[in-house]
């Protein structure tokens, strides 16, 4: 049985507005990748557009990333091989027990 990880709290800045957040250990390098990732789009949107307030770069970022994973083609199909070998696998072993 795994044993539950304990989260770590981390404070993130996004927009210059902070946010108090839990994550597991092994997400932080994601997460404050991602949030550097999103203030580098704010702030390239800010200087290439007029917008009333954060709220209109916010909405553009939105805009932008959903446009992007809609368009986004995967290259390769899943690969679900690894998971057909262990359910065999499993069917052996049952045949086995119930025989």
């Amino acid at each position: 049985m795994k044993l539950a990880q304990e989260k770590i709290n981390i404070n993130i800045k996004i927009a210059e507005r902070t946010y108090p957040l839990l994550v597991l250990p092994e997400d932080e390098a994601k997460v404050r990748a991602a949030v550097d990732h999103v203030n580098s789009t704010l702030k390239d949107l800010m200087s290439k557009y007029d917008g009333r307030d954060m709220q209109d770069y916010m909405t553009m970022y939105i805009l932008l990333m959903m446009s992007q994973q809609l368009n986004a083609t995967p290259t390769t199909a899943p690969d679900f091989s690894w998971l057909h070998q262990s359910l065999q696998e499993l069917e052996q072993n049952l045949d086995h027990l119930l025989s």
